[in-house]
């Protein structure tokens, strides 16, 4: 008969396995990263870590969202300093650089093989309501700081997809030249900016 346990204990294997699952995850990566190595790091039994996730993906999934909530601070920050769709465009840019140079999970996601063995491993539709809850948020954030002469052009999705492709610069800095990429990034998010809001009085 499976043991049952508290409330608190709950909590506390979970907290666990969201912790030790980050620090192995962040080392070895999601392939190389085994149910053993999870439970054995967190002091339980392998059935115990399926009563909480299904498996090692989902519990990466949900490392990932909750690694999300500086980028959600971020974008907060974003909706109440800007004044206008182009600014904030331009610091969601350059902001999303420096989040990635604070969040090394975050980093090895997109630098590796992780995400696609998450989008193998993961129901389709969880990925992609996430995505869309990430569209929609970086939308609303554009709309909320834009001007009442700002149009802008653009669906949400393809505006979150032309941003996730200047961002993924990001790993390209070698070949780009790291001493030139801040200039680089900043003359692009300037002309991504300028192309995606157009001012009314133009029309």
């Amino acid at each position: 008969m499976p043991k049952t346990f508290t409330e608190k204990e709950i909590t506390a294997i979970r907290n666990t396995l969201i912790r030790e699952g980050r620090e192995l995850f962040n080392r070895y990566g999601l392939k190389k990263t085994s149910i053993s190595q999870l439970t054995e790091a967190s002091g339980i039994a392998q059935g115990t870590f399926y009563r909480f996730f299904d498996s090692k993906e989902e519990l990466y999934f949900e490392i990932l969202k909750l690694e999300e909530s500086n980028s959600d601070q971020f974008l907060e920050d974003v909706s109440k300093s800007c004044h206008s769709s182009k600014e904030a465009i331009k610091k969601i840019i350059i902001g999303t650089s420096e989040l990635f140079d604070a969040n090394p999970i975050i980093r090895r996601l997109y630098d590796s093989y992780d995400y696609e063995l998450l989008v193998r491993k993961l129901p389709t539709e969880k990925l992609e309501n996430h995505k869309r809850d990430d569209t929609l948020r970086v939308f609303n954030i554009i709309s909320i700081c834009s001007k009442k002469n700002e149009v802008i052009e653009a669906r949400p999705e393809v505006i979150a997809a032309l941003l996730q492709s200047i961002i993924l610069l990001y790993f390209h800095q070698d070949e780009i030249g790291r001493e030139i990429y801040p200039e680089v990034l900043d003359l692009m998010a300037d002309l991504v900016a300028d192309g995606l809001v157009k001012s009314k009085v133009e029309k």
